[in-house]
């Protein structure tokens, strides 16, 4: 009697290890690692791009004086995003680069510029943020429940150094 408790018991211990074993090589949501690693190098495209595409905004912004709230809500989507990337939260990040992204354009068209053929999404960035979509709205109340205090003058950011914003080298 006492072996077959003592098996049992062997037995649990094995499959409750398997177990912890299989899902300690998946992250969070049950994603492998080698799939985590391409969201964080698709994030890093997506942010470094946004980034590049809000300093446009901000050089129209200055140029043409449009202030619509639109490049102070771009730059506040892009440093958040940067924040939820070093959490290794990439997918989201991905989503407020892009609504960053969104914003910028938007600021960009007001003070007379055009979007380019470099402001659009890589494919496969395409590809991974359509597979999980978010809508906008969401993004937008996050934002503001995660940063309260972010300013929404454009005003604020024409003349700033944009900080925050990008993903350096050793990140």
């Amino acid at each position: 009697m006492h072996t077959s408790r003592l098996l049992l018991f062997l037995f649990l211990l094995a499959g409750t290890l398997a177990f912890t074993e299989a899902d300690a090589q998946r992250g969070p949501r049950g994603k492998r690692p080698a799939v985590r690693r391409a969201e964080k190098i698709h994030a890093r495209r997506v942010i470094r791009r946004t980034a590049a595409v809000i300093v446009v905004a901000q050089k129209k912004v200055k140029e043409n004086k449009v202030y619509t709230g639109n490049l102070a809500r771009s730059v506040a989507h892009q440093r958040y995003a940067r924040r939820l990337y070093l959490q290794g939260r990439y997918l989201r990040a991905m989503h407020h680069s892009r609504r960053a992204r969104q914003l910028a354009i938007l600021a960009i068209k007001a003070n007379n510029g055009t979007e380019t053929a470099d402001m659009t999404y890589n494919k496969e960035d395409e590809e991974i943020m359509n597979a999980d979509p978010v809508s906008d709205k969401e993004l937008d109340t996050e934002l503001d429940k995660e940063m309260p205090n972010q300013s929404a003058k454009d005003e604020d950011f024409v003349d700033a150094v944009l900080t925050e914003i990008d993903i350096s080298d050793l990140e």
